[in-house]
């Protein structure tokens, strides 16, 4: 803390002086609403008298701008006054102060509505410990704390940083609130949404099959709730290899959606991008391209043409039109999705590698083995690096790598990477499940070839 606090009016001083500058931007409403706080911090403080601290009354004011802000999503004013305030209360009160750690909170949360990311952990982060070490792991406010940074790592694709946060926040909300507290409930459907991106799909399901139970018996068909987790749970049966019970549930949860909310709505683009992955697996590829042309369509109008959901969307598109054997508009799309991606989310996102590893088949199908070769090379071993060697994704870039090899008859290479995806899917999926059995036909067919090979030099020798 300073040996001289900041005083009230250097806090006047300069919230008249950001006031000023919105009024030179024309936000009118963002600058009567900083005039208006001073003017009824102001009353207050004359109110209270001598006996009050006038800094505290002004901050508590302009506190109550930074969330009014937030809630409507105002996220750069709200990040303008929300540090502001905070530096104002480490000075006056020191980190440890509530208020203080609400300032950290809030600007935390605008800089998660300004999708910068990095800069919101950092901050999510040290407000959690405080408050762990202050108010204990129980408080609400700790467990506000913990969820925003779980949902910040789940954001930046940090999948396993955000399920161990998520398996505390459940235990203790169910300790503190009770199991079937809409907050617990909500605090589960994370917990499921993680353990599915980890490649945990048995568990996700498991907590989204009791979510699903819970809300028919509770909650109206037409919640908002329900139809969350019942997206989530039709998303673990389709990455279990059962698509045709996803589509069941995807498609009751894409009418009711548009009816609800409508065609425009970020949870039914989520929703009819869903169903589309279902077609993409059962191999309809005409009613893939049908809704993924309209989800890319709306998306950029919607969200924005950079939005990650867009970037990925258009990435389905492109693996759709691999698979149609349009391979020049797969490539161009593909492309388009994983350089803008690498910008938007950075190069070791998992959104941004699966569009890497995608587009590295299209380069394969277009005999461009080499471009192929790096590009997949480079996907894997990244992916090894973020979300693990044995997870489902790494392990389909590994499948695609291997194909490569086999198309440049590098057969030891290609069969060792072949028995690893077999094992790894084998002990991920069971025996049964679709990429377990494509698996098991590529390594017997690359030990066959290496077998015939072998027999050939033999024979010449």
């Amino acid at each position: 803390m300073d040996r001289y606090p900041p005083s009230l009016e250097s806090l006047q001083r300069e919230v008249i002086e950001l006031t000023t500058i919105y009024h030179g931007r024309d936000w009118t409403t963002e600058a009567t609403d900083l005039e208006s706080a001073l003017a009824t911090g102001g009353n207050r403080i004359v109110a209270r008298g001598a006996d009050s601290d006038p800094t505290t009354i002004m901050l508590e004011e302009l506190t109550t701008c930074v969330k009014a802000w937030l809630q409507v999503k105002s996220w750069i004013v709200a990040e303008d006054l929300g540090l502001l305030v905070l530096d104002f209360c480490e000075k006056r009160k020191g980190e440890r102060d509530p208020m203080t750690m609400t300032a950290m909170h809030n600007l935390a949360s605008a800089y998660w509505g300004r999708g910068q990311m990095d800069q919101a952990a950092t901050l999510s982060v040290r407000v959690t410990r405080l408050r762990q070490n202050i108010l204990g792991e129980e408080h609400p406010q700790t467990l506000t704390s913990m969820a925003n940074l779980a949902s910040t790592y789940r954001i930046q694709g940090l999948w396993a940083d955000a399920q161990k946060l998520d398996v505390k926040i459940v235990e203790m909300k169910k300790k503190t609130m009770g199991p079937r507290h809409p907050s617990t409930l909500g605090s589960m459907s994370n917990l499921a949404i993680s353990y599915s991106n980890l490649g945990w799909y048995e568990e996700a399901e498991t907590i989204a099959r009791q979510l699903v139970e819970i809300g028919k018996r509770e909650l109206s068909p037409t919640d908002a709730s329900l139809l969350n987790w019942k997206l989530t749970l039709a998303s673990t049966y389709r990455d279990q290899g059962r698509p045709d019970s996803a589509e069941k549930i995807e498609l009751e949860v894409v009418a009711s959606s548009q009816d609800i909310f409508g065609t425009n709505n970020p949870f039914t683009l989520t929703s009819m991008a869903n169903l589309a992955s279902t077609y993409r697996q059962q191999g309809r590829w005409s009613d893939a391209e049908r809704l993924e042309k309209e989800v890319v369509a709306t998306s950029e109008t919607v969200l924005g043409e950079t939005h990650p959901q867009t970037l990925m969307s258009i990435s389905n598109l492109a693996s759709t039109y691999r698979n149609q054997g349009r391979l020049e508009e797969a490539k161009s799309l593909g492309e388009k999705a994983t350089a803008v991606l690498k910008e938007v989310l950075g190069e070791r996102h998992p959104h941004t590698l699966v569009a890497m590893a995608d587009l590295a088949v299209t380069y394969q199908m277009m005999r461009q083995s080499p471009d192929a070769e790096i590009l997949a090379a480079q996907s894997l071993r990244l992916m090894e690096e973020t979300i693990g060697k044995d997870h489902p994704h790494t392990l389909s870039a590994m499948a695609n790598l291997g194909f490569i090899y086999q198309s440049q008859s590098r057969w030891e290479i290609a069969g060792g990477m072949a028995e690893t995806v077999h094992s790894g899917r084998e002990r991920a999926f069971g025996t049964d499940h679709p990429d377990t059995v494509a698996a098991l036909e590529d390594l017997r067919r690359v030990a066959w070839v290496e077998a015939a090979d072998q027999n050939s030099r033999r024979m010449l020798n």
